[in-house]
């Protein structure tokens, strides 16, 4: 009898730690590795259009949206479709950033010094008036940061959000230096 109930308790213990095992990686961070550091924060998440939001807030809470003529309406349209990705991923560190969106996935210095305002001694007038900064809105999952990168999502939280959206995510270059 003893040994009975010895091989039932070593079960329990083997199916105890096999379930905690499993629910430990369920609750842990997607695996990413940390990009190198840039002269501005980088967010790793899903660029989306001004179009794409819109169309989602009108597909999915369109009685939580203003009338269409007015003035409003496109902006509270991406804050709607925004906060119900957010709800229905449960991602709470989620965020909303407006990044560079180069052509060959390179930023130009020039960007830069535009943003920051740095380009008095880099760039003549019509040099600044030719520049064409090409943005994204990007729903943001972390940053390279340390705090907000170690609070990323769990893996299944990313693939809803991936399969929500139709297409992976990616690290972008804020727009705005929040390093110091």
């Amino acid at each position: 009898m003893s040994s009975l109930l010895s091989k039932s308790f070593d079960a329990l213990i083997n199916i105890t730690t096999s379930q905690k095992n499993r629910d430990s990686t369920k609750y842990r961070p997607f695996k990413l590795v940390r990009p190198k550091r840039q002269p501005h924060l980088q967010f790793y998440g899903y660029g989306v259009s001004g179009e794409w939001l819109i169309q989602f807030a009108e597909q999915n809470c369109p009685e939580e949206l203003y009338d269409r003529d007015d003035v409003g309406y496109k902006c509270m349209a991406a804050i709607r479709a925004y906060e119900l990705v957010a709800d229905l991923t449960t991602i709470n560190t989620l965020d909303r950033k407006l990044c560079f969106n180069p052509k060959d996935g390179l930023v130009p210095p020039e960007w830069i010094a535009v943003y920051d305002g740095v380009y008095d001694d880099i760039l003549s007038d019509e040099e600044l008036l030719a520049i064409k900064i090409d943005t994204i809105h990007v729903l943001a999952v972390c940053s390279d940061e340390e705090d907000s990168f170690e609070e990323r999502p769990v893996q299944g939280q990313m693939d809803y959000m991936t399969k929500l959206i139709g297409h992976g995510p990616q690290w972008w270059m804020g727009c705005r230096d929040s390093r110091s």
